[in-house]
């Protein structure tokens, strides 16, 4: 399905929703927003995850300088312009400014002030130690008072664990999924679609693993990769320069990727803990991968890249590269680039650190860069 057709698709089903009388609360795309609780009150999460181009980026500069994060530039420039096929922004209710980093709580609030959407608050704490587990959920509780005034109605424990347990089951689909051996672009349409339909979408991706799990591809010829650092959202073409020049991403270690569906609960979590807010602190409590709210995630980030070429290499018999996307001015993945790239090449990883913003007058250079990188891999 191409992108216009799928965001045609997906404005009727969301017009649908709200037929339906259901609110919709959009945010900037990460890993900590509590989707569960809005769904348990009948408001559908949706997560902004569209690249941007040219002209996006432009028409933010009324509201911040170019100098920041591209990603945000693109989703404020998005609500500026509002393309025709994105026309279900106009069906959002309620904005989440949330603090997963500078560019987030800029970009989220210029949407909600500059476009008249009513916002929704959600902090975070940066560490995690007993006294930020405890904030942590004092927060979960102030966001469900916040979604309460909404609906006018009380949030019943039940119905948020029944929704835990639904957003479970459908993040272990998309693991599932993510096992695969496809081609990189098509696993990733697969895990775009369902991340913007949410658990919505559990019998597609059911549908797709039966249908791709006997003709799984397998080549020499490709130089397998691990794409970590920023998300490769929809309308973005890095996926398709990397396979033109020969490429072939395994593992999208990103928020549109491991980060967000393998945060999952094992039945004896589930069963064990029986009240809603104690299991969504114990999921944040687990979220080592993170790189919002952990001290040491990016020496978690190493072991666990480490891990996964280490499994591939002994079934394989050769290393992957690993591409560290980098989004303009996102200073998460940019900051720490150098350490990064440097740690894993002591391991005999070979790392390209790949910055760059959505203009188009890029392209021929990201390729030459990729193709360069991709000979380096043995």
């Amino acid at each position: 399905m191409d992108l216009n057709n799928l965001l045609m698709e997906f404005s009727l089903f969301l017009k649908l929703k709200k037929q339906e009388g259901c609110k919709v609360a959009s945010f900037l795309a990460h890993d900590n927003i509590p989707e569960e609780l809005l769904d348990a009150a009948g408001v559908f999460p949706l997560r902004l995850m569209f690249g941007g181009n040219d002209e996006l980026m432009n028409m933010s500069h009324d509201y911040l300088p170019p100098s920041t994060c591209a990603f945000t530039q693109s989703m404020i420039g998005l609500f500026s312009l509002k393309p025709s096929q994105y026309q279900f922004l106009d069906l959002i209710d309620y904005f989440i400014v949330s603090n997963h980093c500078v560019s987030d709580i800029c970009g989220s609030e210029i949407i909600t002030k500059y476009f008249n959407i009513p916002r929704l608050n959600f902090y975070l704490p940066y560490t995690k130690n007993q006294n930020s587990l405890k904030y942590f959920k004092l927060e979960l509780i102030d966001f469900k008072e916040q979604i309460e005034k909404i609906i006018d109605k009380e949030i019943a424990d039940e119905d948020l664990l029944k929704s835990i347990k639904k957003y479970n089951n459908f993040k272990l689909k998309l693991l599932e999924l993510n096992s695969l051996n496809l081609i990189g672009s098509k696993k990733l349409q697969i895990i775009q679609t369902a991340m913007l339909y949410g658990p919505n979408s559990i019998e597609m991706i059911s549908e797709f693993i039966e249908k791709n799990k006997q003709n799984q591809q397998k080549s020499k010829h490709i130089k397998n990769v691990i794409l970590t650092g920023c998300s490769i959202f929809l309308n973005d073409n890095i996926i398709e320069l990397i396979e033109d020049a020969g490429g072939n991403v395994v593992f999208f270690d990103t928020w549109i990727g491991n980060q967000y569906y393998s945060q999952t609960f094992d039945n004896e979590t589930l069963n064990s803990i029986s009240n809603p807010y104690d299991l969504l602190v114990e999921r944040f409590k687990r979220n080592r991968l993170s790189d919002h709210s952990i001290p040491n995630f990016l020496e978690y980030k190493v072991t666990r890249i480490e891990e996964i070429n280490r499994i591939y290499k002994e079934r394989e018999d050769q290393d992957l590269g690993v591409i560290n996307h980098i989004i303009k001015f996102c200073d998460h993945f940019s900051m720490h680039s150098t350490y990064f790239k440097e740690k894993l090449q002591k391991k005999g990883i070979q790392v390209l650190n790949l910055e760059r913003d959505y203009s188009r007058a890029n392209r021929g250079q990201l390729s030459t860069r990729i193709e360069a990188f991709l000979e380096m891999i043995n």
